[in-house]
């Protein structure tokens, strides 16, 4: 599904597009290849493989950039990785978790055993080719880019800031999404103390495109759901959260 020029949504639980356990799957047509970022569950391969063939008419170069090692985002890297033959980033606390397959670490065995998961979901073990760090450019076929580190929904959490398609743009991933709403989660290393030590970093970037893992995204405006976000955090109460009454992804 093409959301600009450049952007395509390639995977996506909750628009039907692949498996109901996949985070969106955003992709890029870079200058020099495809740039995806996050794998999704894995359990609708195929599905997201064809969106990709349909979308970009060149995968033979690419890159693939996990946000951080939760099963809806990671359990598909290995089969995708196999497939399209590009080199995965990851950070450096994501890479351990990706190259052992640990399942307890990525948070698959306990939510499998709370039922948000199918008994036959795993995490294939997979090779990290290139270890992204907070704030230190990358360049991506092509692509600009800018890892921002947000431990708070996991503790290797990280969004990342580009210009796309003459839009400043942030791939927010499970740390913020429309609406203002934060990613915190009942899970070990989801900590609220993350997200008020680091959202702050995302203060007065005038980002315009907002593309968060799950949810809305929109291609306007974004900085001011981020402005909500950090104002919700600055007072005394529990800011808005995933899964809190009607916001549900």
């Amino acid at each position: 599904m093409r959301i600009s020029p450049s952007l395509a949504l390639v995977g996506s639980g909750q628009l039907g597009l692949s498996s109901r356990f996949d985070c969106h799957l955003y992709a890029v047509q870079a200058p020099e290849g495809v740039v995806l970022f996050d794998a999704g569950s894995g359990l609708k391969h195929d599905w997201v493989m064809d969106h990709l063939r349909s979308e970009f008419a060149d995968l033979s170069r690419g890159a693939m950039v996990v946000t951080h090692a939760h099963p809806d985002h990671v359990c598909g890297l290995a089969a995708l990785a196999g497939e399209l033959g590009w080199p995965v980033y990851a950070s450096a606390l994501s890479r351990p978790i990706l190259e052992t397959g640990d399942e307890a670490a990525a948070g698959l065995v306990v939510t499998r055993a709370m039922g948000g998961y199918p008994p036959d979901l795993r995490l294939a073990p997979v090779g990290v080719d290139h270890v992204y760090a907070d704030g230190e450019p990358l360049n991506l076929c092509g692509l600009a880019l800018t890892p921002i580190a947000q431990p708070g929904h996991s503790p290797d959490s990280s969004v990342f800031l580009c210009e796309l398609d003459g839009r400043r743009t942030l791939f927010s991933a499970d740390v913020v999404f429309y609406g203002g709403v934060l990613g915190l989660i009942n899970v070990d290393g989801s900590e609220l103390s993350g997200f008020r030590a680091n959202l702050p970093k995302l203060a007065n970037l005038g980002v315009e495109a907002l593309l968060p893992a799950h949810g809305l995204f929109t291609l306007r405006f974004g900085q001011r759901h981020i402005d909500i976000a950090l104002a919700q955090l600055a007072k005394g109460f529990v800011p808005r959260m995933v899964g809190q009454g009607d916001i549900i992804l």
